[in-house]
């Protein structure tokens, strides 16, 4: 309300100093807003009030990673799970994950990733609903796969197959094929990339259950130690 004042009052007292000139009508707004500044100044900080669900989360405990939504938009807990479905049946079993896919102020911590962001509403999340649950899975793959701060050169090769490998196992991503198209017309040193590429995709998808959970599991060990000689071959 104070601040409403203080914002009126101010315009108020420009318009009717303009049309007015030297009337005293001008000075009623002006005075108006000076008090309103009076208040805010006193009242400092205290005006501002975070909304406290901003401040908790609620989470789906029955997956792994467990999911986490800002209080919120604790409805729309069921509608994300179930997007991300996919990707947590795929990692049943698997070892060394991120404890949840957090939603809330600031950057994860060290055995979390952060969810893909539910704002701002009107373009991935319109009237409590996703737009697009691939799109949403695929970058909570994303920040699973990439999250920590390994430093550039402590990634390499080794790194961006298995990476590349996982993402692709996990929530595959159809501009991936446009790309791979645009590589397979390179010179020969993207033709051979990609072709190492799509042999470790297919080495990860025609593993075994069990194997690809042993795989996995060291593969995520070492992406959160950014260790490349702890990701096992491909």
């Amino acid at each position: 309300m104070a601040m409403a004042v203080w914002a009126g009052g101010l315009a108020g007292a420009a318009v009717l100093a303009y049309a007015a000139r030297r009337r005293w009508t001008a000075l009623l707004p002006l005075a108006a807003a000076t008090a309103a500044g009076a208040l805010l100044a006193q009242t400092g900080d205290g005006l501002w009030h975070t909304d406290p669900l901003a401040r908790r989360q609620v989470c789906d405990t029955s997956v792994a990673p467990a999911v986490c939504v800002n209080a919120r938009y604790a409805g729309a807990l069921p509608q994300i799970t179930g997007a991300l479905s996919g990707v947590t049946g795929r990692l049943k079993g698997v070892r060394n994950l991120p404890v949840r896919w957090e939603d809330r102020d600031g950057g994860p911590r060290d055995d979390e990733a952060e969810l893909p962001s539910l704002t701002p509403l009107g373009w991935s999340f319109v009237r409590g609903r996703l737009t697009d649950t691939g799109e949403f899975a695929r970058e909570a793959v994303g920040t699973l796969v990439l999250r920590g701060d390994c430093p550039d050169d402590r990634l390499g090769a080794r790194f961006e197959r298995a990476d590349d490998a996982v993402e692709n196992y996990l929530a595959p991503l159809p501009s991936r094929r446009y790309f791979d198209d645009l590589d397979s017309q390179g010179d020969a040193r993207r033709r051979a990339a990609l072709a190492r590429r799509r042999a470790a995709r297919a080495r990860l998808a025609a593993m075994g259950e069990q194997e690809r959970r042993d795989w996995l599991s060291a593969y995520f060990a070492a992406r959160a130690a950014c260790d490349p000689s702890g990701v096992p071959a491909l």
